[in-house]
């Protein structure tokens, strides 16, 4: 497996990247005959002589790198940087020196873009980079940059970005300052407004693409309201009050309790390849095209592999069976994205899609009458992590991504069995009454993914979700129904960037009293986030529930989740009564080719907690903090009861205060709960 420093270092690197390797390959009269232009930073200008006299040499190799170039790189080596392993998603980690070295790259792509020059020469230097020092291979890094090349380009020249913003937004959480543009709020109405204003309504209907960027400060709540009606379009998606088909499809059934199985991440490979090289010099392993491996224990294993592999087709298939086997009274099931492979230098819209009908009828072909509800995840998108705000037109004209959400609202509309909102073929995000008085709200947080880099051209509410989300909770509060969110970044997850986070944390706080649960994935390990009320920071009223990943990526164990929920009754409150994770040993499961699925735990009984309403959580990690125990229990649990995790790894003083304080310090902007150490 590449060490996570590599992938780190080659991520910052690449995603800066502007340029194509080949057309003016390193070395070429046409790469050598230009020089960088010059910046009034003399840091940056003495950088990018350098980088113009080492391009110019008939070969790029560390023995002849310049000095200064080289202790900018050897500081993004990491040797001052601490690697958060838990984290098999994230792209970059560092302090000190790695934030400064940050900063100069940042500042001469910044510069240099917005000089109009040719980006041939910081193309191939940045490819050159990622070949030096990250991945060995010239067809990964020449991917991973071709993707960029457009979309960033625009944005550092239609917008005010700096290297501060760059660094801040990418490595913000590793001490690198914080992402935060002027203070922004979403308008919401408070809770009494539609009763001292009865003349006031709100439509459910799409949103119209042809709208333009909202003023980023409404003056009250009456005129952000005639705003969101104004961005409604007229294509309604059904009637709103049609219960999702299924089992206990209304209230007669009187089932006290529902069991709802949550699926996410399974990011299936199609090209998976058993005794393929798993360590191979790209972000992702076990294809025909790793390479050959060197000794056999480098060979991946039948069933996935611990190391940069994602899931074959037969671990899901098997998954899916070994459900339908052990639990047949599901009675719908949350699908929370990423279906597709950490393929990011060689995906294609093409191959996104063709993968994304694979697995919807994977799982729909095995729950064929029963209704599921999905959201989108990040490497859905093509670019990768590539969400632009559809209500700028001059940006979606040229970068949308409506081919997605086309696909998906198909997609969607298959898996719950009835018409998809228009709203999620404009923004990838829907509401729909799955149960009689229990509606599911599934938001697009990729809007808040701090590696989509439209975050730097537009930050106040990209894709208009939040708005939409408090007309949706406000229909649902007048209409007395309960609602539970989905989505796949956790807004609390240090992913989704602090301002957004903040404002969910808002809407949450004034709806608190009907939204009974929220299930995300993303993170791929078995987590929570505690919800504090923004106007009383010590009190919990929610709980964020992040399930576990369906694949081994990487160091995991093949998990999937089982939720109770209260049911179809007329006292119902729609809590989330208990819940349970089943994983499958992948090390057994190689070995001896024979896997076997069993449940790790239940939230109650093994986390001893009286009930799973947020109160019980906050006290739970009151608890873990001095109770090693406990806390040794949670992060076996955590972890999926991985081999390479658990077993191999001891959670020390460090790892046991950063797991914690993320649990209730999710968002950023209300009072630490753990005060920095002295």
């Amino acid at each position: 497996m590449l060490s996570s420093l590599l992938l780190q270092i080659t991520t910052f690197l690449t995603s800066l990247g502007l340029g194509e390797w080949f057309g003016a390959g390193a070395g070429s009269p046409e790469a050598m005959s230009r020089a960088l232009p010059t910046t009034a930073d003399p840091q940056v200008l003495l950088l990018s002589n350098e980088i113009d006299s080492w391009m110019a040499q008939p070969e790029q190799t560390v023995s002849n790198m310049p000095f200064h170039l080289y202790q900018v790189l050897n500081a993004l080596n990491g040797s001052d940087t601490e690697v958060d392993a838990d984290d098999p998603d994230r792209a970059f980690t560092g302090a000190g020196n790695f934030c400064v070295s940050c900063n100069i790259l940042s500042n001469m792509v910044i510069g240099y873009s917005r000089l109009g020059g040719p980006i041939d020469i910081m193309a191939n230097f940045l490819v050159k980079i990622c070949f030096i020092i990250g991945y060995r291979s010239i067809p990964v890094c020449r991917g991973i940059i071709n993707q960029d090349k457009e979309r960033l380009e625009y944005i550092l020249r239609n917008s005010n970005s700096d290297a501060d913003e760059v660094c801040a937004l990418m490595l913000g959480n590793q001490g690198c300052g914080s992402f935060r543009r002027a203070p922004w709020n979403v308008v919401i109405p408070p809770s009494d407004f539609f009763t001292k204003n009865p003349t006031e309504s709100l439509q459910r209907d799409g949103y119209s693409r042809a709208v333009h960027t909202l003023p980023e400060q409404e003056e009250n709540v009456r005129d952000s309201l005639k705003v969101i009606k104004q961005q409604l379009d007229r294509q309604h998606a059904g009637p709103q009050t049609t219960t999702a088909g299924g089992r206990g499809g209304d209230d007669s059934s009187g089932k006290k309790v529902l069991k709802v199985l949550h699926l996410t991440d399974p990011h299936f490979d199609p090209d998976y390849l058993v005794g393929a090289n798993a360590v191979c010099d790209a972000p992702m392993c076990c294809n025909a095209d790793s390479g050959p491996i060197k000794s056999p224990k480098d060979a991946a294993g039948k069933w996935g592999d611990y190391r940069n592999c994602d899931s074959p087709r037969w671990l899901l298939q098997h998954m899916l069976h070994h459900i339908i086997e052990n639990h047949p009274d599901i009675d719908y099931v949350l699908c929370t994205g990423d279906l597709v492979p950490h393929h990011i230098w060689k995906i294609s819209r093409k191959d996104n899609l063709a993968i994304m009908r694979q697995v919807t009828n994977l799982v729909t072909g095995f729950f064929p009458d029963i209704p599921m509800f999905g959201a989108v995840g990040n490497h859905e998108s093509f670019p990768r992590d590539s969400f632009p705000p559809p209500e700028v037109p001059e940006v979606w004209s040229k970068f949308g991504v409506q081919w997605l959400y086309d696909a998906v609202a198909e997609q969607w509309e298959k898996m719950m069995k009835m018409p998809t909102p228009s709203s999620a073929r404009f923004g990838g995000y829907y509401s729909i009454l799955a149960r009689p008085g229990l509606r599911i709200i599934s938001i697009n947080t990729n809007y808040c993914y701090r590696f989509n880099w439209w975050l730097l051209y537009k930050s106040v509410d990209p894709g208009l979700v939040l708005r939409w989300l408090v007309s949706e909770l406000q229909q649902a509060e007048v209409r007395g129904e309960l609602v539970h969110i989905i989505g796949h970044v956790p807004p609390y997850y240090n992913d989704c960037y602090m301002q957004w986070a903040h404002q969910f944390s808002r809407i949450v706080t004034r709806y608190a009293s009907i939204i009974k649960g929220q299930f995300y994935g993303h993170s791929h390990l078995d987590e929570f986030r505690v919800h504090y009320d923004v106007d009383a920071p010590d009190k919990p009223i929610g709980i964020q529930y992040i399930t576990p990943n369906n694949g081994p990526f990487h160091n995991l164990n093949p998990s999937y989740r089982i939720f109770y929920i209260d049911g179809d009754y007329p006292e119902t409150t729609r809590n989330v009564l208990d819940h349970e994770t089943w994983v499958m040993n992948l090390t057994h499961a190689n070995k001896y080719d024979n896997p076997y699925w069993y449940k790790l735990y239940s939230a109650r009984q093994d986390l001893q907690l009286p009930s799973l309403e947020p109160q019980h959580w906050d006290q739970l990690v009151k608890k873990m903090a001095s109770d090693p125990e406990l806390f040794n229990k949670y992060y076996r649990y955590q972890v999926q009861d991985s081999d390479n995790y658990y077993t191999n790894r001891v959670c020390g003083a460090k790892c046991h205060r950063r797991t914690l304080c993320t649990l209730v310090e999710g968002d950023k902007l209300l009072p630490r709960k753990c005060p920095p150490k002295v």
